[in-house]
C-alpha cells in the first residue's frame, strides 16, 4: 500500500524547487514516506509530514542542510506557515515517540546508538537511503 501525502508542498512547487520537476519531487516524498515508515514514525504527526518536506527540501538543495535551525527549520516553515521553532518541535517528538514506542526497531537502523537519533541523523541516513536506492534503480 503506498502512503498517501496530503501536505502544501505542492503548492510551494516552483517556489522552493526551481530547477526540478514535479515527478522527480513525487518521487522522492514517496521515498521519504517510504523511509519514515520504516522507522514506524506514525503518518498522522505533523511532525512527519515536516520531515517529508524536510527530506525534500535537503535533497534538491543541499546548501540547506548546512546549517537546520538557520536554514532548513525556516524553509519548512514557510511552507506550512508555521514558525521554525514549531518545525523542530514536531520533528523532534515524532522521532521521540517512535523511539518510545520500538527502541529495538530504531536502534536496528541506526545500528551504533542505543538512545534516540538527532534530527540531523535521520535526515542524513534518509538522504543517503533515497540516494542509494535511486543509484541502484538507474
Amino acid at each position: 500500500m503506498s502512503p498517501i501525502i496530503s501536505h502544501p508542498i505542492a503548492h510551494h512547487t516552483e517556489f522552493l524547487y526551481p530547477c526540478t520537476n514535479t515527478v522527480h519531487i513525487k518521487r522522492t516524498e514517496l521515498d521519504a514516506a517510504r523511509f519514515l515508515q520504516n522507522l514506524h514514525i506514525r503518518s498522522h504527526l505533523k511532525g512527519y509530514s515536516y520531515l517529508i518536506t524536510a527530506i525534500v527540501l535537503g535533497k534538491n538543495n543541499p546548501h540547506l542542510l548546512s546549517s537546520l535551525t538557520q536554514l532548513l527549520y525556516p524553509a519548512v516553515a514557510s511552507v506550512y506557515n508555521t514558525t521554525p521553532t514549531a518545525v523542530e518541535r514536531n520533528i523532534r517528538t515524532a522521532i521521540d515517540l517512535a523511539a518510545q514506542h520500538d527502541p529495538e526497531h530504531l536502534q536496528s537502523v541506526f545500528y551504533y546508538r542505543t538512545r534516540k537519533p538527532y534530527i540531523s541523523e535521520v535526515l542524513s541516513l534518509a538522504l543517503e537511503t533515497i540516494r542509494l536506492n535511486e543509484y541502484e534503480a538507474m
